[in-house]
């Protein structure tokens, strides 16, 4: 069986010429807001993650430190971050793009000791994004406190530099006395779920966010600082959901035979547990074909999954135990989706298709696991959660007047493919330049153009004139030297 090449990439680099191009002189101005005391609240695309960690100069180029830059222009003081003192971040995980095989492939990164979390930094910070935040937990007093770690109840990035134990982000955020803020919250409280193919933890419901993001907007609205609201982009344009082809299985056309013979098969005993059990007879609907064809993915609803797992929970042997669960599969339809962590190896020993296993005669269907499948009754409840969750955002900047910048709208753009300041721009994975390495975060470029958004929207609203920043001074990702 051949698979077709899923992760990369015959790569092709370009250099872009500019003509150079006689513009009116552009004078920043604050309008009417005040910039002085700029605060930016968030998550993990708030602090700068990127590369599946919280590195040093990624963190040197969040979309806030950009912004606090430009804020500088017309007023602002210098934007301070709870800088993370290693290339390799404060927790495992960071990925570096390396040769395997004569392939580009995300392998980890060997950048050197990481960071402690603990003590504390001893300095006030103005960027307080929390990578892992929900919006619910911005709110949560002693999620910065270290003795609540192992209960899971707070978060090791706020334990750095959270300005007292028990104190809760927003708080800490209001006693900074902001005159200007940014709030982009809200990502995890779907992508969490969605991540593992909705088979870890839930997503949250809108009456519950909007609850909470109300007691977030009103705090800040206390304050009396103007700001700026962000919205949640569709998650699933990411090239953590979009790398991995549901239909990389390329066959033969005697492979295909096979298959479709060893499909009869296991009809067959399915069954023969049906009438056994006094129902009709079941067909799964498959057809193998020469060429290319949809994985087989665990079906989570399959018609006879509760009579199945009761035979599985009773019987002794250890062959009947497995067949009766490997039987639970379908065949993925075209709009489903992979994750980037579907392991590549397991594909091509079978995963997807026919895998061999210990203990049973010949090979037999292995649907590819859940946790990397976004099934179509997953995808719409991520869709309906994000839609409402915006409509929820919106009506927060409405209420307070304050500005609001479509990611979503913005990021679907992306997804289409753009042109910014000559530089080609896309969700593809790697060669996109927005996203970084895990798929999910921004590479510097892709934070400066988040934040050239944030600025058109703050100008917009504010009458302001702060000058934007040019991509090309922003790397997309790093590749081999």
């Amino acid at each position: 069986m051949k698979l077709k090449y899923i992760l990369l990439f015959a790569i092709s680099i370009a250099l872009i010429s500019c003509k150079p191009e006689f513009k009116e002189e552009f004078v920043p101005s604050k309008g009417n807001a005040d910039f002085t005391k700029y605060i930016s609240l968030g998550n993990s695309l708030t602090a700068g993650y990127a590369d599946g960690a919280l590195y040093k100069s990624a963190q040197a180029n969040s979309y806030p430190a950009l912004l606090g830059m430009q804020f500088q222009e017309v007023g602002g003081q210098a934007f301070v971050q709870p800088v993370v003192e290693s290339e390799q971040g404060v927790i495992p995980g960071k990925l570096t793009l390396g040769l395997v095989n004569g392939q580009l492939f995300p392998v980890p990164a060997t950048d050197g000791d990481l960071a402690g979390f603990y003590p504390p930094i001893d300095y006030s910070v103005t960027n307080l994004g929390v990578p892992g935040a929900k919006v619910s937990h911005l709110l949560a007093n002693g999620y910065g406190n270290i003795i609540n770690l192992a209960a899971g109840l707070s978060n090791p990035y706020f334990v750095r530099f959270a300005s007292s134990p028990d104190i809760s982000v927003i708080q800490q955020a209001v006693s900074l006395n902001p005159t200007f803020f940014s709030l982009w919250i809200g990502n995890n409280d779907v992508l969490g779920w969605a991540s593992t193919g909705g088979s870890q933890g839930s997503i949250t419901p809108q009456a519950d966010f909007q609850a909470y993001y109300f007691q977030l907007t009103q705090a800040l609205a206390e304050t009396g600082a103007k700001g700026v609201l962000a919205n949640i982009p569709n998650i699933t344009i990411a090239p953590y959901f979009n790398t991995v082809p549901i239909n990389a299985l390329v066959i033969d056309a005697a492979q295909a035979s096979q298959m479709n013979i060893g499909m009869a098969v296991v009809e067959s005993n399915i069954n023969t547990v049906l009438q056994m059990a006094g129902l009709p007879a079941f067909s799964y609907g498959i057809q193998f074909k020469e060429g290319v064809n949809n994985f087989l993915i665990e079906d989570n609803n399959f018609p006879y999954k509760n009579l199945l797992n009761a035979i599985a929970d009773t019987a002794t042997n250890v062959q009947t135990k497995m067949m009766m669960r490997l039987l639970q599969f379908r065949q993925a339809d075209n709009n489903e989706l992979l994750i980037l962590t579907t392991p590549q190896d397991s594909l091509g020993m079978g995963m997807g298709s026919f895998m061999t296993f210990e203990g049973l005669p010949t090979p037999v269907p292995f649907g590819i696991p859940n946790r990397y499948v976004l099934d179509q009754q997953e995808m719409d409840a991520v869709s309906e959660a994000i839609i409402g969750y915006n409509e929820i955002i919106a009506n927060a900047a409405s209420t307070h007047d304050w500005a609001l910048v479509d990611i979503y709208g913005k990021f679907n753009e992306v997804n289409d493919g753009l042109v910014v300041d000559g530089i080609t721009l896309n969700s593809e994975f790697v060669t996109g330049g927005i996203f970084s390495l895990d798929g999910l975060h921004l590479t510097a470029r892709g934070n400066a153009f988040v934040a050239n958004y944030f600025i058109e929207a703050i100008n917009k609203k504010y009458n302001s004139s702060i000058s934007r920043l040019s991509l090309t001074n922003y790397q997309g990702v790093k590749f081999p030297n």
